[in-house]
């Protein structure tokens, strides 16, 4: 009589472990797999027939995407794109009677609960709502409540008035931070309106219902930008750019945009051959030209409003003078346009010579320094007093010269020398030469002793210092490019406000916008090709305003 009781005691019933999620936990994912773990290897059939779990998932009901799947003990239930109701109280259970591979039973029922999560939600937008007097040029930040499925927000959220936007995550975050990047500037002291409807977590789960935030931006500004022209790869260039060398604090780079482009149409057949800043950097001076064709109609473009009008004259390169008026090159002569009574006159005459770019404005707009092209090919550097209207040349300067580029006080002359020894640069009234160097481009720094220039093109281009006092001295001329960070540079640019100098580098035989310190230290690259935004950089040209 004792011999069952006895077996019975010697029983060793499979136990349960592990358990996820476990007991009374709060906030489970909606799409969290339940894992149930055992103490031994389990019969499967009679662990599966016993599980429960209430409320039941009604779209699991004959759907593949509900099942049981085994890692060594442990039970697991998956129900892909079957979620678990959001805030909601489940409870598994197991009951008795489920057996080990041996067959010894468990008599007991095992039951345990949890909540899920609640709708994701959208925490807050930076700008806030309500806010005014944000920059035109400014960012729009979202922050959601957890991580969001990056793909449900580009056609989930809508900017209006609409205006082309990229979506950008933040970079080593966990999903839950977006960036939205205008792609041209917004429109001064317009009311606009972010819209985002109902974008989905990576759980599956959309946020509640549509939320909508409003801001006014307020006026343009665009005190220490970079300009440059804006192209696609083999294509002329169709619009204005601007960058801000300083980086974006959210992505921890320049996130540039577009100022100003061509119309869908105007594309199609014309491009930009040039442009230049008003002295206030509120409008634009750009030359539109057929493609293949090296002049085009001269336009002046308002940016606060986008209109752009032609007053009626054509060229191949544009320049605002700081005293308002507009220094154009066309067939060869100067001509100078003054904006406010639509006067234009020659400044030089082509029995003269024929006048190349690049052409250099005085900062006080009182002379121009440019070269002519004699009847034997050879270039001749030329000072032009525009009071007087009387050109002469840099005194002891007999050798073939261009190139002029002046300094940010008007005091000297940079330019490139062609001797019977070799191109070299020179800088006019010290009568210093700075080297043995082919120059294709220069920029003054605001010290008015430091030169960038540029030699050579392509990916061959490199950008050097020069210190015009101790150019022949050691150090006195130094490669600044070459290295990982900036392979070469060309087009150097620098503003009087700023100790830093914007440049051309090729990158994948592509050009992009770079910027580095005055000493030639930190080069960054400002621009960059990607697939939603494929664009090229040159001419980088600093606004006049700091």
């Amino acid at each position: 009589m004792l011999a069952p009781a006895l077996a019975s005691c010697a029983l060793n019933p499979p136990r349960i472990v592990s358990i996820t999620p476990s007991r009374e936990v709060t906030d489970v994912p909606s799409n969290q797999t339940i894992s149930i773990g055992f103490d031994r290897p389990m019969n499967h059939e009679s662990v599966e027939q016993r599980f429960d779990l209430a409320p039941a998932l009604s779209s699991c009901s004959g759907s593949k995407s509900c099942r049981f799947a085994w890692t060594g003990n442990t039970l697991m239930f998956i129900h892909t794109h079957v979620n678990f109701a959001l805030s909601t109280q489940y409870t598994v259970s197991m009951h008795a009677g489920y057996a080990d591979a041996s067959g010894q039973q468990n008599t007991l029922d095992h039951s345990w609960r949890f909540k899920t999560e609640g709708p994701p939600a959208m925490t807050s937008v930076d700008p806030s709502d309500n806010a005014s007097g944000i920059a035109p040029d400014r960012n729009i930040v979202l922050t959601f409540s957890r991580p969001m499925r990056a793909d449900s927000l580009p056609g989930a959220i809508q900017l209006s008035p609409d205006v082309p936007f990229l979506l950008r995550s933040k970079p080593g975050g966990d999903g839950s931070q977006f960036e939205i990047i205008p792609t041209a500037i917004l429109q001064p002291n317009q009311s606009y309106t972010v819209t985002v409807d109902r974008p989905v977590d990576v759980h599956e789960n959309a946020i509640n219902g549509v939320v909508q935030t409003r801001f006014r931006t307020g006026p343009l500004s665009l005190s220490r930008k970079i300009g440059y022209l804006v192209g696609q790869r083999g294509q002329p260039a169709f619009g204005v750019g601007i960058v801000d060398p300083h980086a974006d604090s959210f992505l921890g780079r320049s996130t540039p945009k577009l100022i100003y482009q061509l119309s869908a149409q105007s594309q199609l057949q014309d491009g930009l051959l040039s442009f230049d800043w008003s002295p206030d950097g509120q409008r634009l001076v750009v030359v539109e030209a057929p493609r293949g064709a090296d002049r085009g109609p001269i336009q002046i473009v308002d940016l606060a409003s986008g209109t752009a009008i032609r007053p009626g004259i054509s060229g191949s390169a544009a320049y605002w003078s700081a005293d308002g008026t507009i220094i154009y090159l066309v067939d060869g002569s100067l001509r100078r346009f003054r904006p406010t009574t639509l006067e234009d006159v020659a400044l030089t005459d082509p029995v003269d010579g024929r006048v190349i770019g690049p052409v250099a404005l005085s900062p006080d707009a009182k002379s121009v320094a440019y070269s002519t092209i004699d009847a034997q090919g050879s270039a001749h550097l030329w000072i032009l007093n525009l009071d007087l209207r009387t050109r002469y040349r840099p005194i002891g300067l007999d050798d073939p010269a261009d190139q002029p580029s002046w300094s940010p006080n008007g005091t000297k002359l940079a330019f490139r020398r062609l001797t019977a020894a070799g191109p070299e640069l020179w800088v006019y009234d010290l009568s210093r030469r700075g080297g043995a160097l082919d120059i294709t481009g220069t920029a003054w720094l605001n010290d008015n002793s430091t030169l960038f220039v540029a030699t050579g093109g392509g990916s061959s281009a490199v950008l050097y210092r020069v210190n015009i006092f101790s150019a022949s001295e050691a150090g006195g001329v130094v490669q600044v490019t070459g290295g990982k960070d900036a392979p070469n540079g060309s087009a150097p640019n620098a503003p009087a406000y700023d100790r830093r100098v914007a440049f051309v580098g090729l990158l994948d035989g592509l050009p992009q916008i770079y910027v580095m310190n005055g000493d030639g230290s930190r080069p960054q690259q400002l621009t960059g090709w990607e697939a939603d935004y494929p664009y090229t950089g040159q001419a980088p040209n600093w606004t006049p305003t700091g």
